[in-house]
C-alpha cells in the first residue's frame, strides 16, 4: 500500500489536494492502513468527529481519493466499496455477511494477465483487471452446514 509511510497530511499535499478537516478526517479514517469501506461506512464514522458533515462531502472526498491514486474502486452486491490497499490484488467477498478481503494477485504488475487475453480485447490496451471471486467465507459456510 502507498499511503504507509506518509501522514494524511502530506498525501494529501503530494497530490495536490487542500488540506480542509474533512477532508483529512476521511483520510486519517481510510487511508491509515488497508480497509475495504463504503461511503456511508465513512460518513457515520466520520460524523461522530463531524456532525455537519454531508454524505456528498465524503462521497466526492473519495471519489478525490480515487482519481488521485490513494484509493480503488469496485462495486459489490451494487454497492461502491473503495479499497485503500492499491497494490494489485483481488478480492474474495463473501454473499452471506458481506466480508471483503484482499487475495494476492497471481500477477505483479497490472500489464501481466493471469489468463490469457479474451479474443475480443486483442486490440485493446489493457491497464487493469479486477477480479471478485464471490461465494460464502469459511464462517457462514460452518453455518450453512450446521
Amino acid at each position: 500500500m502507498k499511503t504507509s509511510n506518509h501522514s494524511p497530511t502530506a498525501l494529501l499535499r503530494a497530490h495536490g489536494l487542500r488540506v480542509t478537516p474533512q477532508r483529512l478526517a476521511v483520510a486519517e479514517y481510510v487511508l491509515r492502513k488497508p480497509m475495504h469501506v463504503t461511503a456511508r461506512i465513512v460518513h457515520e464514522k466520520i460524523r461522530e468527529s463531524y456532525p455537519a458533515i454531508s454524505m456528498n462531502t465524503v462521497y466526492l472526498t473519495l471519489g478525490q481519493f480515487e482519481r488521485c491514486g490513494l484509493l480503488n474502486r469496485f462495486e459489490v452486491h451494487g454497492n461502491i466499496v473503495f479499497d485503500s490497499n492499491t497494490s494489485p490484488h483481488d478480492h474474495a467477498c463473501c454473499n452471506r455477511c458481506g466480508a471483503i478481503i484482499d487475495l494476492d494477485s497471481p500477477r505483479s504488475e497490472p500489464s501481466e494477465q493471469a489468463a490469457p487475453l479474451p479474443e475480443q480485447l486483442r486490440q485493446w490496451q489493457i491497464k487493469a483487471e479486477r477480479r471478485i471471486w464471490m461465494g460464502l467465507c469459511p464462517a457462514c459456510n460452518a453455518e450453512s452446514v450446521l
